[in-house]
């Protein structure tokens, strides 16, 4: 634990997101699993991270502004951390879900018999009903532990600097 320092958290950050979005990637693209819209939403912190540490560590690469990028990429996670929470219990029935659906191309309807097709034709996803379970924990739960995880180490990370 001697070279902790907030570049190295950033890089771990920038890794650790590139993991999770691999993962919900693969679940979505090799296994079929459809994501509902909280599902995406879970995706942007990920992404907001990687772009955040990347441009630190490649554009803006000092110790204020590394500093300054990991206390946003820690925001981003209990924000994740925040969005997992409330589509685990939407999950449970605790909380009612979004009214929107993962339905797209609906905005760009004319006429009655086209929204009908598309209506038919359309995958929507519940967010209330979990596609995936893995030791009895779904997806959503999965993304709140391990942000949870990441949360507590990168906290840990900058108030531990030396």
């Amino acid at each position: 634990m001697k070279n902790i320092n907030h570049k190295n958290c950033l890089i771990f950050l920038l890794f650790a997101s590139i993991i999770a979005l691999s993962s919900a990637y693969i679940a979505e693209y090799v296994f079929g699993i459809e994501p509902c819209v909280l599902c995406f939403y879970q995706r942007k912190p990920f992404w907001l991270i990687i772009a955040i540490s990347t441009s630190i560590l490649t554009f803006l690469n000092n110790s204020k502004n590394q500093k300054f990028g990991l206390i946003l990429c820690i925001f981003l996670l209990a924000i994740n951390c925040g969005i997992a929470l409330y589509h685990s219990a939407v999950e449970k029935k605790i909380v009612g879900g979004p009214t929107t659906c993962s339905a797209e191309n609906l905005n760009k309807i004319d006429d009655v018999e086209s929204l009908k097709t598309a209506l038919i034709e359309a995958k929507s996803v519940r967010c209330d009903e979990p596609a995936f379970f893995f030791l009895k924990l779904t997806m959503a739960n999965w993304n709140f532990v391990y942000c949870l995880i990441l949360l507590i180490i990168s906290s840990r990370m900058l108030i531990k600097k030396k």
